[in-house]
């Protein structure tokens, strides 16, 4: 019976996530502003013998080829053109796998993708949206030459994955808490944004004050044990301020190559309907619960290298909470580690080495330092480490349910190639080996990510 209403809950979830995805995204990308998004990035489309030269690598004055411009070059004997693009208007479609050994449980290989808008076509509108079906999250603001770098703010998030979900202790499926859930959070409020240095049209300082009203559904599984409690179904109101500074000049291929980006969230969420859940009810967090998270991250040259094709990246995210529980809590794990390639996703903590989604921490910090080196123009090779600080369940005894919750210390080492590919398309192959994840009994875990990219 349980699991039937859980069903019956996801079909009524799905039916509001539709709708509001059809409000958002109706009036965002056929408002009246948009059309104007097929103008150029500040630079008019330039015929092909206009293109700037691009210098060999071997010069001393070579600059790296930045997002959105145009240019010549020859390579291996060739003659290439790169057109201007367009980085006002972006539709792209993001595919790849990550494969982790020795593998958890059902978990070894996890595929991911989704569709990518972004629509900035002037200073008083903005879309930025990950579309995936069971996961989207809708970010839009608009304003007017009245109310100047104020605006008004619409997001909407969902997630309403249709199968059951468990958690891993100690690389092991928790299905005795195994369950289906879900949320649809539409959301609306203020915000003021103004354009910053170095003036690219995703340099942006924004600060939005969005109020949260949510819905969170709950099925029990038939992996479940027999004293599962299952959350209820609630209503669940959330304040949102969110903070973000972007400065990054970034790359041919999007990958930041100067500057930096900081931002905040604070989120303050209440739970109408709610009882002690887990396990005979062991659970009681969750009904108020207030969650803090920061970052900062920064790109430059190498210290004592004149040349342009060598790269130092940082990157610092830390966050605590209050009274959090797997339904709040910020998930952190594995999967693309690109810190700074977009606007959007400069706030989202990586943990190298671990399974997508692996952990719910109720703090954590993680730092990650590379250095990156251009190959060819349109080829990057990285080489990564990381340190990490978070708490995760281990288990004490000899069943999977005798737990206890426990700082510890993650550590990594890793890299990566960035490439143009094929039909037009980006391609990313990583490779991180974690010293700090259990696998089989052992510490130790490596994780493989194939990335696929391409803009239409």
């Amino acid at each position: 019976m349980e699991l039937k209403q859980g069903k019956y809950y996801l079909r009524q979830a799905r039916l509001l996530q539709l709708l509001f995805l059809s409000l958002i995204l109706t009036g965002a990308i056929w408002g009246p502003g948009i059309v104007a998004a097929r103008a150029e990035d500040g630079t008019p489309a330039a015929p092909q013998d206009k293109l700037q030269p691009l210098l060999q690598p071997d010069n001393p004055a070579y600059r790296t080829p930045r997002a959105g411009e145009g240019f010549k070059t020859e390579l291996f004997g060739r003659e290439i053109a790169v057109q201007p693009e367009n980085r006002r208007s972006v539709t792209a479609i993001d595919l790849g796998v990550a494969v982790n050994t020795p593998g958890a449980d059902n978990k070894a290989a996890l595929p991911f993708g989704a569709l990518y808008l972004w629509r900035h076509p002037n200073d008083q509108s903005l879309l930025r949206a990950d579309i995936v079906g069971v996961y989207n999250d809708i970010f839009w603001a608009g304003s007017s030459p009245i109310l100047g770098p104020f605006e008004w703010v619409l997001t909407f998030n969902s997630y309403t994955l249709p199968f059951g979900q468990y958690e891993l202790i100690d690389g092991k499926a928790d299905k005795a808490e195994e369950l289906v859930w879900g949320y649809v959070r539409p959301g609306f409020g203020l915000g003021y944004r103004k354009n910053v240095s170095p003036g690219h049209q995703d340099n942006m300082f924004a600060i939005d004050l969005t109020i949260e009203p949510g819905f969170l559904f709950f099925g029990k599984n038939s992996n479940a044990a027999s004293n599962f409690v299952l959350p209820e179904n609630t209503f669940e109101l959330r304040e949102h301020l969110q903070v973000r500074l972007d400065a990054f000049e970034r790359n041919l291929l999007s990958l930041p190559h100067s500057g930096f980006a900081a931002g905040a969230d604070l989120i303050n969420g209440n739970r109408t309907n709610w009882r002690n859940w887990g396990l005979s009810g062991s659970q009681t967090d969750g009904r108020e619960y207030l969650s803090a998270s920061g970052y900062l991250l920064g790109a430059g040259g190498v210290p004592g290298v004149d040349s342009d094709r060598h790269r130092l990246l940082g990157s610092l995210h830390g966050g605590v909470g209050s009274n959090l529980d797997r339904f709040s809590a910020t998930r952190i794990g594995g999967g693309v580690m690109t810190m700074g390639e977009e606007y959007g996703s400069t706030w989202r903590p990586i943990l190298p080495g671990s399974i997508i989604q692996e952990y719910f921490p109720k703090h954590y910090l993680v730092a990650v330092g590379e250095y990156r080196w251009e190959a060819l123009f349109f080829t990057y090779l990285s080489f990564n480490a990381s340190a990490g600080w978070l708490d995760r369940f281990r288990q004490t005894g000899p069943a999977l349910t005798d737990t206890t919750l426990k700082n510890d210390v993650f550590t990594s080492l890793g890299g990566r190639v960035t490439t143009g590919f094929f039909f037009d398309t980006r391609m990313q192959l990583s490779y991180n080996y974690n010293f700090s994840e259990i696998r089989d009994g052992r510490r130790g875990g490596h994780e493989s990510v194939l990335h696929f990219s391409r803009d239409f």
